[in-house]
């Protein structure tokens, strides 16, 4: 059944270079880089808005492709106004930069999986008070999906766009900028500062970035830390932050950091778009991929809890 999606207070997706995301999507590790803890995530809030005990389950959704179509899929039903769309593949090619001679393969072997298996995962559910009534809601993102070799039909549920549009918080997400990062761990940290710009200088610790990176116990605080380290270079080189300071344990110079401090604006991390694309034409060394470091195999890896946020509208 199509719905015809209307938006009262605000519009998300107003803009062709823009889409609107509300920040639980963002702050909590829901898009996270290809190798996480583990391959289920099951996220849990436990206040936020009017909506209590929000549960939101998925496959394992990386913060690179599966965010990208995401955030396409979100942004066509907003300028359809419709949850029900079609649409070309030559998007998807486009979106991704799949070069022709891959493109049959990738529909087959990546495309429809991404579909069908990753982002039909994604299960919410939470409890609102109406009334002095409690009711639990639950509901998929996607109801229906057709794929061919030339085009894709998607339905999405009417009840997660209800759900998206009405959520507090709402962040614009730059897709030009977004294409621009590559690399998951510049991306992720792009999209919390976005999120967190209350001050002049914003407080990550790393405790709290490996929460929201999702990064399995194997990983040694100092290869975690490496690739923050590389990946804040690389924002600083496009110009998103201004500079980042590391504080040390004890205040020892070759202390163990424990926080990382960040300046950055709106200005930064908006504006002057063909400044930063000029500086990732160049190729810069700091836009490698993270590093990757052996772990003995002493070193056992062991899921971590499930994730719950104790209300507070700042937390990473």
């Amino acid at each position: 059944m199509e719905y015809i999606i209307t938006t009262k207070k605000r519009k998300v997706a107003t803009l062709e270079s823009y889409i609107s995301v509300p920040k639980l999507f963002l702050a909590l590790p829901f898009f996270t880089p290809k190798n996480s803890t583990s391959t289920e995530s099951i996220i849990t809030v436990e206040k936020f808005g009017e909506l209590k005990d929000i549960k939101m389950r998925s496959v394992n959704l990386s913060v690179i492709r599966d965010f990208e179509v995401f955030l396409f899929l979100m942004k066509k039903a907003y300028l359809k106004k419709s949850n029900t769309f079609k649409f070309d593949n030559t998007e998807i090619y486009k979106l991704l930069n799949i070069e022709p001679n891959h493109r049959d393969s990738f529909i087959k072997d990546v495309f429809i999986n991404m579909i069908e298996e990753k982002l039909s995962s994604i299960d919410i559910s939470y409890t609102k008070n109406e009334d002095g009534i409690k009711t639990r809601s639950g509901f998929k993102f996607i109801e229906y999906r057709q794929v061919d070799k030339k085009t894709t039909s998607i339905r999405l549920s009417k009840e997660f766009i209800e759900f998206f549009n009405e959520l507090e918080y709402l962040y614009d997400i730059p897709l030009e900028i977004l294409a621009l990062l590559k690399n998951e761990y510049q991306r992720i940290l792009y999209i919390l500062y976005v999120c967190n710009r209350k001050n002049a200088t914003n407080f990550f610790t790393v405790e709290d970035l490996r929460k929201r990176f999702n990064v399995s116990n194997k990983m040694l605080d100092k290869t975690f830390v490496m690739n923050i380290r590389k990946a804040n270079d690389s924002l600083s080189a496009l110009g998103l932050i201004t500079k980042y300071e590391e504080d040390k344990e004890g205040g020892k110079k070759n202390g163990k950091t424990t926080t990382f401090k960040v300046d950055y604006t709106y200005k930064t991390l908006y504006t002057n778009l063909s400044n930063k694309k000029a500086v990732a034409a160049k190729n810069l060394d700091a836009f490698k991929k993270p590093i990757k470091v052996k772990q003995s195999r002493t070193l056992e890896e062991t899921e971590q809890p499930k994730l719950t946020d104790d209300g507070d509208q700042e937390w990473v």
